[in-house]
């Protein structure tokens, strides 16, 4: 248990990227000889886990047969807010029934905002129900969300009867609409009205950006930006170069500089003011550019959770180079974060502003940093076949979900057509390989094995079991739920339904009853977290965009959440009888 609380701390303070959290957990399991090799290593045979990879492919392809069209009418900047809100979320709860909730929200981000921008209505208003609808959603069948999918892969390492689609469906259903029906009701009034961070920066551009020109005669004309050392400033970044009506950006350090450039610092702006008194060819612009909001290619990004960014200094990310864009600005749990660029720790869910170039394809970052500030514009889906091949996948994929076929079989189907019709190339397949979330499933699954072959699961659930006895069965399955989705709100769903996976199922076998019914209690509590915006990925891509504290999802998250638990524990017992 020790080291699974270290587990929990270390993931809840965000020490190291989760997957290295994961694996540093699993080592120690190893050598202190919880675990063996082979336990640790038959998550990589786990047919579930490989499951998940294919959805996440399919769910590229199918985003690619859809396109921006199907949202046309959507976000119709006519629409009462409350008309675009309800759209909004039905249309991604239903979605997420049948596709990974996480690429459907990013998708969805920069449309909310573009709607938002064009009606003049807060985009805050709209992206906490824009997650919520997703996770809603995702609860209705066992694909929707990956929580549902490690579940079956623990269940299959045990040899026990696996879950089946009604066990997830009606009260999928039913979670969804009562959910759907706070936001619209009571939701929407709780949540804050924030302007938009690129709206903002604009109004106060040179509290964010300082400009300076090079001036004829200048000591730095004819030298590159490295030699003018202009490329290691302590506590500022060379941003953007302007030189007549180009635009340079980022900014190579071998890029040679011209008299009439003009040069725009981030950072400690005070800082550029001293470099300027030192006279080292720098001055400021007689005729200032900085007004000029067309010339610069601003920005909005989030690092999701999982991202190979988080704990890493900003000075040893490469990140110009990797992400061809300038960091402006980060913004954490609502606000600016100060000090030097440079030697800022990136966390997840930190929200950045950038200074990008313009020859990048945004969609190859998306695993660890999401680019938020415009619609991805996606292959629209003309063409009779793919609309058939669309539909066809979407019959497969439902025949998998029901048990026509099975699951693994149709997610293969629907990948290889994908890829005979060139939906899917091999380069996008590669970038969508996602090897941090494979090590957090396949450890996941070794500290559930890890839990129970130690024999603290059983004394949790003799515990649970006690305090519940006096009440009943319905008392214990209570605390579970309880406890699972408060350790979801501190770590991620895969984690919380793995640690207390072990426990359910000696629950069920102390008191001499099914499992199925403490096994979708799990289910539900572990991918409820409306609480926090650390323990769903959702919920962390729309922290940043949406300028919400962590106040914020408490103050909108919390009766939804006694709402969630007092209709899947209420429903559970009746409809398994206990």
């Amino acid at each position: 248990m020790f080291v699974v609380g270290m587990l929990v701390i270390g993931l809840y303070r965000e020490w190291f990227n989760p997957a290295l959290s994961f694996f540093i957990a699993v080592i120690a399991l190893l050598l202190s000889q919880v675990i063996t090799p082979a336990e640790l290593l038959k998550g990589l045979s786990n047919q579930q886990i490989i499951v998940i990879f294919l959805l996440i492919l399919v769910t590229t392809g199918i985003r690619s047969l859809v396109g921006p069209n199907l949202f046309v009418k959507l976000f119709n900047p006519t629409l009462h807010p409350k008309a675009f809100l309800a759209r909004m979320m039905l249309t991604v709860s239903s979605l997420s029934a049948f596709l990974n909730n996480t690429p459907i929200v990013a998708f969805m981000i920069p449309f909310v905002k573009e709607w938002s921008d064009r009606s003049g209505y807060p985009a805050s208003r709209f992206l906490i129900p824009l997650s919520f609808a997703t996770i809603f959603g995702g609860m209705i069948t066992v694909i929707g969300t990956s929580t549902n999918l490690v579940l079956l892969g623990l269940m299959n390492e045990y040899n026990l009867p696996l879950l089946k689609y009604t066990d997830f469906l009606f009260l999928g259903i039913l979670v969804s609409v009562a959910g759907i029906l706070y936001l619209f009701f009571i939701g929407y009034n709780l949540l804050p009205s924030n302007q938009d961070k690129i709206d903002s920066m604009r109004q106060n551009l040179k509290a964010y950006i300082v400009e300076t020109e090079i001036f004829e005669g200048s000591s730095l004309v004819g030298k590159s930006v490295k030699e003018a050392g202009l490329r290691n400033l302590q506590d500022l970044f060379l941003v953007e170069i302007i030189r007549r009506d180009k635009v340079i950006s980022p900014v190579s350090p071998e890029e040679v500089l011209h008299a009439g450039d003009a040069l725009f610092f981030s950072g400690n702006t005070q800082s550029i003011f001293n470099l300027i008194n030192q006279d080292n060819g720098l001055r400021l612009p007689r005729q200032a550019k900085l007004d000029q909001e067309q010339q610069f290619n601003f920005i909005e990004a989030v690092i999701p959770a999982g991202s190979e960014l988080i704990g890493v200094r900003i000075k040893d990310s490469d990140f110009r180079n990797k992400y061809n864009a300038s960091i402006v600005a980060i913004h954490r749990d609502g606000k600016r974060v100060s000090g030097k660029v440079g030697e800022m720790h990136i966390a997840g869910g930190d929200f950045m502003l950038l200074l990008s170039g313009t020859n990048d394809n945004p969609s190859r970052h998306e695993k660890d940093l999401f680019y938020i500030s415009i619609p991805r514009r996606l292959e629209s889906a003309n063409g009779k076949w793919k609309t058939g091949l669309g539909i066809t996948s979407f019959v497969l994929l439902i025949m998998g979900i029901t048990g026509v076929l099975p699951l693994f079989t149709a997610c293969l189907i629907i990948l290889t057509l994908f890829v005979f019709t060139r939906v899917l190339t091999i380069s996008t397949i590669r970038q969508q390989l996602d090897l941090n979330l494979l090590m957090v499933l396949v450890c996941s699954l070794a500290i559930g094995v890890a839990l129970e072959k130690s024999g603290a699961a059983t004394v949790i659930a003799q515990g649970l079991i006690q305090v519940g006895q006096s009440i009943g069965t319905v008392a214990v399955l209570s605390a579970l739920f309880i406890i699972t989705i408060l350790l979801t709100s501190l770590v991620t769903n895969p984690a919380a339904v793995s640690i207390m996976f072990p426990i359910a199922m000696s629950l069920a076998d102390q008191l001499q009853l099914p499992g199925t019914p403490f096994f979708v209690a799990i289910a539900f509590a572990a991918s409820g977290d409306f609480m926090t915006p650390i323990g769903y990925q959702t919920n962390l891509m729309v922290y940043g965009p949406g300028g919400y504290t962590f106040k914020d999802f408490v103050k909108v998250g919390t009766p939804l959440t006694l709402l969630y638990a007092i209709l899947c524990i209420g429903f559970i017992t009746w409809y398994y009888g206990l």
